[in-house]
Parts: C-alpha cells; sequence; structure tokens
C-alpha cells in the first residue's frame, strides 16, 4: 500500500461512522450512482462468486445479497468501513485489503464489482491487470467512478505516469462526513476507456449515469437534489463502465 493510499484510508477510518451517516442521505448516491448500478447487475446471481473492490461501509451489499450469489467477498483499505459493512451484513466475508494487490486465486470470481473507487489509483493498467487476473472467462466487470471532468478541480499539481506512458492528474476534495481523500484523473473519458480495453476486458456499455426524476425526496434533502439534478446535467458526476473478460 503506498503511502497516498495509507493517507485514505486513516482519513476514512478517522470519519467511518460520519461517512455512514451521510451516505444514507447522499443524493449523488441515492438518485444518481447507485440507481443505475442496479440497472446494470443481473437479476439473478445464482451460483456466482462476487467481489465487491473498496465496498467502503457497504452500502451496495444489499443490492449483491438479495440476487442470491455463491459467495460474496467484500475488500476495502478501511478496517473501520469494513467493521460497519461486517455489522450489517455478518454473512458476507470482508478483508482489509489495497484493490491493487488482490490476494486471490486466478479465475476465482464470475463478478467484480466496484462502486467509486478505481479513481483512488493512479495506474489503472495495474489495477485492471489484476481485476482480469481474478475473473472468470465471461465474468463480468461492472464499476462506476469519478468523472474526469467534474472532478478535474482540486488539483493538487501532482501527475503519476505509469510504465506505459499514461498519465493521471492528482486531486484532493473532502467528501461528505469530512473525508479528505486524494484521488486521480485520467484526462478524459476515451482515456478510461482505453484502459479497460488495454486490460483485455471487452466493454459492453458505458455511459454516464442521469438523476432518477419523478421520485419522492425528503423535504429537507429537496435543495441538494435540485442541485445535484442542475449539475448533474452541466457536468456528469459519475461514469458507469460493464465489461467482461472474453471466452477464448
Amino acid at each position: 500500500m503506498d503511502s497516498v493510499t495509507e493517507e485514505n484510508a486513516r482519513a476514512y477510518d478517522a470519519h467511518a461512522e460520519d461517512w455512514y451517516r451521510a451516505m444514507s442521505t447522499n443524493p449523488g448516491h441515492i438518485y444518481l450512482e447507485k440507481p443505475a448500478m442496479e440497472r446494470e447487475l443481473p437479476d439473478d446471481l445464482t451460483g456466482v462468486n462476487v467481489l465487491s473492490v473498496g465496498t467502503g461501509s457497504g452500502e451496495e451489499l444489499g443490492l449483491l445479497v438479495k440476487r442470491n450469489p455463491r459467495h460474496i467477498v467484500a475488500v476495502d483499505i478501511s478496517e473501520k468501513l469494513l467493521a460497519i459493512a461486517s455489522r450489517m451484513y455478518p454473512d458476507i466475508e470482508c478483508r482489509n485489503m489495497d484493490m491493487m494487490d488482490l490476494s486471490f486465486d486466478d479465475t476465482s470470481f464470475g463478478l467484480v464489482y466496484s462502486s467509486l473507487a478505481f479513481h483512488y489509483t493512479h495506474d489503472w493498467d495495474r489495477l485492471l491487470a489484476g481485476v482480469y487476473r481474478v475473473l472468470k472467462p465471461g465474468g463480468t466487470l461492472l464499476f462506476s467512478t469519478h468523472n474526469p471532468g467534474y472532478w478535474s478541480k482540486g488539483a493538487t499539481g501532482a501527475v503519476y505516469t505509469n510504465e506505459r506512458g499514461v498519465t493521471l492528474t492528482e486531486h484532493a476534495a473532502v467528501l461528505p462526513g469530512g473525508v479528505r481523500i486524494v484521488y486521480y484523473n485520467h484526462k478524459d473519458i476515451a482515456s478510461l476507456h482505453e484502459a479497460v480495453l488495454h486490460a483485455g476486458l471487452i466493454i459492453d456499455t458505458a455511459y454516464d449515469p442521469e438523476v432518477i426524476r419523478n421520485t419522492a425526496v425528503p423535504k429537507g434533502e429537496r435543495t441538494k437534489y435540485e442541485n445535484m439534478v442542475t449539475t448533474n446535467a452541466k457536468n456528469p458526476l459519475f461514469h458507469i463502465v460493464r465489461a467482461h473478460r472474453p471466452v477464448v
């Protein structure tokens, strides 16, 4: 685990309960990212081993559990967020693990699911090589990530170029719950997609999700919701990709 990843882990550990509470009313999750991710999941995961990468406090685990998978492994760098996830879903196997070093056997999972976590690495080649390795041939990768257009603010001035010459920029932000994080941006969506394809994965669908409309929003959250609708229409917040490992 590199020094920035350790810094992010400490930030989440320090505000784990605050983050968990904030997510219960976060409009970006409730009305934008999570519904879009759920639409991309199969209705039935019977017999499928699932890996949840960057599971946090487990907001997405319910989406997976109700689809009846064979087994779910949830990994995250924050021990305290994982403790919350384990508290809510005691039957799920939770492991404190860096997504850059997935310590699982080859072809262990039929689905790798990751909600808003991949942007914490500055080398997608290494990240996706690990994901490809643990996916079964024909298995699915479903992930959401920051849209680099919106998240280009907060640049620290640092850049990272991997062995292949792909450069990502470093940024900083304070998330709901007071979590101070460092994240990394591709220059654009095309560069992000290229990383997925370079890993040997085939992209099935990729898009910027839209906010759910005509839904009941608590009165106290209405202003935040409407602000998000306006913001996301002008400059999408997130990007979703569903891809698969080809059967050779």
